[in-house]
C-alpha cells in the first residue's frame, strides 16, 4: 500500500465528509479520488416548461465518473428525463414534460432530479450529488412563486394592534412562501427571532416581518426561500410594524435562492416598503452623530440621519448587533437595510456591517433654500430675520411676522440633556438666523438638525396670547399648530425622580388630558411650589400621538392671586357593590374661601351618590345603597365657585357581585409544570355561577408566565384572548398554595382598587399584602386565599419558591 501523509489523510477525509471540494492525489485514477458533478456548471439548476408541456433546454452534466438520476416529488410521472444514467465527462440532458390537463395559470408543480456519482479515497466510497428542479407553470418561469404581498394584504385588512390575535381562518389555511432578505449573522433584526421576507418580484407592500423561536436555530441568510404553513399563526404590530408570529409546531421548509437587490427608496417611502430590503442614497449623519457608536448609552441604538434633500430618518442598531460598537463615519453615501418604523418614526435596520460600507464619500455642503417660516416644508432651509421667542431644555422657538401674521417653528435637539440650561436661554428676544433640516413631527414642521446665528435685540412684538381654557384645549386637537397661549391653573412639580423634575398644570374643566410644560427649565420656576395658582404664557407644541398630553414651551410664569382654584387631592376608591362605606376626600383651594366652594354630584348616575358633608379641608361622599345591577354606577363629584366648575373627579360603584362557582386551586407545581416557552393549558376547569365552564391556560417562558381563563372550547382561540380575555360573570376564588417540601417561599401581591378580600376595606387589603410580602412561609402551610369579587378586576401574584425559583403570574377576570 502506498504510504499517505497523516495530515493529508485527515485533511482530505474532512473534505470527503463535506464533499465541498476535491483533494488531488498522484495515484488517483478514473474510478478513484474525490468525485465531482455539476449541472450547467453549478451544484443546482432550475428549468421550467409551460402548462402545455414540452421539452426543457438542454442541461450540460459534467461528472468525474458514472452517474445515476432519481426523480423525487409528490408526483413524478409527468416528467421524463432523456437519460437516467450517464458516464464520465460531459453529457447533455433534457426533460420532456406532459401537458397539465385542467391546470390554471396560477398552478405550479415541480420535481427534483438528483444526479449522484461516486468516488473513493483509501477505499472509502464518497458520493457527490447535483440537483435539477423541473417546474411546470403558467409562464414557464423558473422564478420562485412567492405570496408575501397577498398575505400582507389580508393581514392589513385585519387592522392588527399591539396585542397578538389569531389570524383569520382564511390566512390560517394558507402557506407563506417568501425570500429572506434579513441576515442572521448580523444579529440586528428582532433579537434573532425575527426574519424579513419579501416577494421575489419587488413591489410596494410585498414584505413582512416573521417572528418565531425556530428562526434563532435556523440562522437564515439573505436569499433563502422559506415556505411556512400559517396554521396557528398570530398577528400584531410592534411600533406600527406588522409582525406575523409563526406557530412553533409547524414545519419550516427552506431552499437556496437569490436575494432581490435592494430597492432604492427615500425615507418617506419606508412605510410602503416596510420589512423589505431597501437602499437609501445621499445619506448624511446628523450633527453630533459621527464618531459615536451605532449603539451607545446616548442614542440607544437610534442614530439620526438625513438625506441631502432633508428627509430625516433613524438608523436602528440593536443591543445584539455584531457591529454595534463600530463608530459612525463622518461620511455620506448610501445605506442598505430593512425598512420599518417605530410609532411613525422612519427607521432602517442594517443587516451587517457591509450594509454600511456605502458611507464612504465626503459630506457635501447642503444646499439651503431661503424661505420665511410660513413656507417651510421637508428639506434644507435657512430662515433669516427670525426671533428667538422661547426655549426649553431641548428646543428653541423661532417667531417671524409675515404680512401681518405671526408664524412659529421649533428647533429640537435631543442631545441637550441638562434641565438647568439651554444654549440660547440668554438669547430670547434676539434676532437669529436658523439653518437646518426641516421635517414634519406630529403634523407640525420642526428643525431637528439646525444651526443658529444670534444677532442683535429684536423689535418683534408678540401678539396677545390666546386664552387656553378647557374649550380651547379641546378644539386644539383638530388644529395642532404652534400657537402662543396663556393658561391659568394649579401648578404641580413632580420631584419623584431625583434627577428630573416634571412640571404640569391643572386647568379647570380639562379632563382626560395632561397639560405639561415640556422639558421645563428649573430656573423658570424659582419661587413657585406645587399647589400655587399660576398664570403662564408659552407656545403650544401640539399633542402626543394619543391626544392625551398637550405640551407647552414656557415663556413666562407667575403666581395668580385673583383666579379661584380648587383641587381634589384624594383619588376616590371604587365603592363596593354591597354595603358601601362612605369616603372622605381631601381638597385644597386658593384665591377663594371654603365657604364659597360648593360640591355637587353630576353625571349619568348622579342619583346613586350623595355629598354627605363638607369641611374646610375635606368632603364626605357616599354611595346610596347596594348596586344590584350588572353594570357599575358612575358620576362626577364637582367643586364649584360662583357656579363655575373648578375641579372634578369620577365616583364609581362596582357592579353586583356574582356568587357561587367552584374554587380553583393552583399550586406552585401547577405553575412550574406550565413554565415553558410558548403556551400550555392547565388541567384546571371550574364552573361559574352562571353555569359556564372555564378552562385555564398559560403563556410564558422560563421567567414570566401569564395566566387567563376562557370559555372558548378551542384552546387556540383561548390562547388568543390571553391579553384581553372574556370576563366571567361570576365570583372566582383562586388559591395559590406553596409547594410542599420547598425550603422557603414568599408571595408578593399587588392589588387594584376594585379588589375585595373577604369583605375587608382596600386599606386593610393593602396592609395584608404588605404583611404577606415580608413574610416567609415554610413547606406545606395553609393556603393564602384571594377572592376577586368583581368581573373585570385583575391582580398580580409573584411567587418565589425553593431553590431560587421565580415567576410572575398575571390573573385576569
Amino acid at each position: 500500500m502506498k504510504a499517505v501523509n497523516l495530515w493529508k489523510t485527515l485533511f482530505c477525509a474532512a473534505l470527503a465528509v463535506t464533499a465541498f471540494s476535491a483533494c488531488s492525489d498522484d495515484d488517483k485514477d478514473d474510478d478513484g479520488g474525490m468525485p465531482s458533478i455539476t449541472v450547467n456548471g453549478e451544484a443546482s439548476v432550475t428549468v421550467a416548461v409551460k402548462l402545455d408541456g414540452g421539452t426543457t433546454d438542454a442541461i450540460e452534466v459534467v461528472s468525474s465518473g458514472n452517474w445515476a438520476l432519481e426523480l423525487t416529488g409528490t408526483e413524478t410521472g409527468w416528467c421524463h428525463p432523456s437519460k437516467e444514467t450517464g458516464g464520465k465527462g460531459k453529457t447533455s440532458l433534457t426533460f420532456t414534460v406532459d401537458k397539465w390537463e385542467g391546470a390554471t395559470s396560477t398552478d405550479e408543480r415541480s420535481v427534483t432530479a438528483t444526479l449522484t456519482t461516486n468516488g473513493s479515497f483509501e477505499g472509502i466510497t464518497i458520493p457527490k450529488k447535483a440537483t435539477i428542479v423541473v417546474k411546470q407553470n403558467g409562464d414557464g418561469s423558473t422564478a420562485v412563486v412567492t405570496n408575501v404581498k397577498e398575505i400582507r394584504t389580508l393581514l392589513k385588512a385585519m387592522n392588527p394592534g399591539q396585542t397578538k390575535v389569531n389570524v383569520t381562518d382564511e390566512i390560517a389555511a394558507m402557506t407563506i412562501t417568501g425570500v429572506v432578505v434579513s441576515e442572521f449573522d448580523g444579529h440586528n433584526f428582532g433579537n434573532d427571532f425575527n426574519i424579513a421576507v419579501q416577494d421575489s418580484k419587488v413591489a410596494e407592500d410585498s414584505g413582512l416581518t416573521l417572528n418565531g423561536n425556530k428562526f434563532q436555530d435556523l440562522k437564515l441568510s439573505a436569499g433563502t426561500i422559506v415556505t411556512i404553513p400559517l396554521t396557528g399563526a398570530q398577528v400584531n404590530t410592534y411600533g406600527g410594524v406588522i409582525q406575523l408570529a409563526i406557530n412553533n409546531d409547524v414545519a419550516i421548509e427552506t431552499s437556496t435562492g437569490t436575494a432581490p437587490e435592494p430597492v432604492v427608496v427615500s425615507p418617506d417611502q419606508f412605510l410602503s416598503y416596510e420589512s423589505m430590503l431597501v437602499k437609501i442614497e445621499n445619506c448624511i449623519p446628523a450633527t453630533g452623530t459621527p464618531g459615536t457608536a451605532w449603539n451607545n448609552s446616548t442614542n440607544k441604538g437610534n442614530a439620526n440621519f438625513t438625506t441631502t434633500s432633508g428627509q430625516a430618518f433613524v438608523v436602528r442598531t440593536g443591543n445584539s448587533a455584531a457591529f454595534k460598537s463600530e463608530l459612525i463615519p463622518d461620511k455620506s453615501g448610501f445605506l442598505i437595510g430593512i425598512a420599518g418604523q417605530f410609532n411613525g418614526d422612519k427607521q432602517v435596520s442594517p443587516r451587517t456591517k457591509a450594509d454600511l460600507n456605502g458611507l464612504d464619500q465626503p459630506i457635501p455642503e447642503p444646499e439651503y433654500q431661503e424661505v420665511t417660516i410660513n413656507n417651510l416644508g421637508v428639506g434644507n432651509y435657512v430662515v433669516k430675520n427670525a426671533t428667538i421667542v422661547g426655549v426649553h431644555q431641548k428646543g428653541v422657538m423661532f417667531g417671524q411676522e409675515v404680512s401681518g401674521t405671526m408664524y412659529y417653528v421649533l428647533g429640537f435637539n435631543n442631545a441637550w440633556e441638562t434641565q438647568t440650561a439651554n444654549p440660547y436661554i440668554a438669547d430670547v428676544d434676539k434676532l437669529a438666523e436658523v439653518k437646518g433640516a426641516s421635517a414634519l413631527r406630529y403634523g407640525i414642521y420642526q428643525f431637528s438638525n439646525f444651526d443658529v446665528t444670534v444677532g442683535s435685540a429684536s423689535t418683534l412684538q408678540l401678539p396677545a396670547p390666546a386664552d387656553f381654557d378647557a374649550a380651547a384645549i379641546d378644539a386644539y386637537i383638530s388644529d395642532p399648530v404652534y400657537k402662543y397661549v396663556k393658561v391659568v391653573g394649579v401648578l404641580d412639580i413632580d420631584t419623584s425622580n431625583p434627577s428630573y423634575k416634571t412640571y404640569t398644570i391643572t386647568i379647570a374643566g380639562v379632563t382626560g388630558k395632561t397639560v405639561a410644560f415640556a422639558y421645563g427649565l428649573d430656573s423658570y420656576y424659582n419661587g413657585l411650589a406645587s399647589g400655587d395658582v399660576v398664570e403662564a404664557t408659552g407656545f403650544a407644541l401640539g399633542y402626543d400621538t394619543s391626544n392625551s398630553k398637550l405640551n407647552i414651551m414656557l415663556r413666562d410664569i407667575k403666581k395668580n392671586t385673583s383666579v379661584p382654584a380648587v383641587t381634589i387631592t384624594t383619588e376616590p376608591e371604587t365603592f363596593a357593590a354591597t354595603d358601601p362605606q362612605q369616603q372622605t376626600l381631601a381638597y385644597t383651594f386658593a384665591n377663594t374661601t371654603a365657604a364659597e366652594i360648593s360640591f355637587a354630584i353630576e353625571g349619568t348616575n348622579a342619583d346613586k351618590f350623595t355629598v354627605v358633608s363638607k369641611t374646610d379641608a375635606n368632603v364626605v361622599v357616599k354611595a346610596n345603597g347596594n348596586n344590584e345591577s350588572d353594570a357599575a354606577y358612575t358620576a362626577n363629584l364637582v367643586a364649584k365657585v360662583a357656579g363655575a366648575t373648578l375641579a372634578s373627579v369620577e365616583l364609581k360603584q362596582a357592579k353586583k357581585i356574582a356568587t357561587g362557582g367552584d374554587v380553583v386551586e393552583l399550586t406552585l407545581a401547577d405553575i412550574k409544570a406550565a413554565n415553558i416557552t410558548g403556551s400550555a393549558y392547565l388541567d384546571k376547569t371550574f364552573n361559574a355561577a352562571d353555569g359556564s365552564v372555564w378552562s385555564g391556560f398559560v403563556l410564558g417562558n422560563a421567567e414570566r408566565l401569564q395566566l387567563g381563563w376562557n370559555t372558548d372550547p378551542t384552546k387556540a382561540a383561548a390562547k388568543s384572548n390571553l391579553l384581553s380575555p372574556v370576563l366571567p360573570k361570576a365570583a372566582v376564588t383562586v388559591t395559590i398554595t406553596p409547594e410542599a417540601g420547598t425550603a422557603a417561599g414568599r408571595v408578593f401581591v399587588l392589588l387594584p382598587k376594585d379588589f375585595e378580600y373577604a369583605g375587608q376595606s382596600v386599606d386593610e387589603i393593602k396592609a395584608l399584602a404588605y404583611a404577606v410580602s415580608s413574610a416567609t412561609v415554610k413547606g406545606s402551610v395553609e393556603p393564602i386565599l384571594f377572592e376577586a369579587g368583581n368581573a373585570g378586576t385583575q391582580f398580580q401574584i409573584r411567587v418565589v419558591g425553593g431553590a431560587g425559583y421565580f415567576t410572575n403570574v398575571k390573573i385576569e377576570y
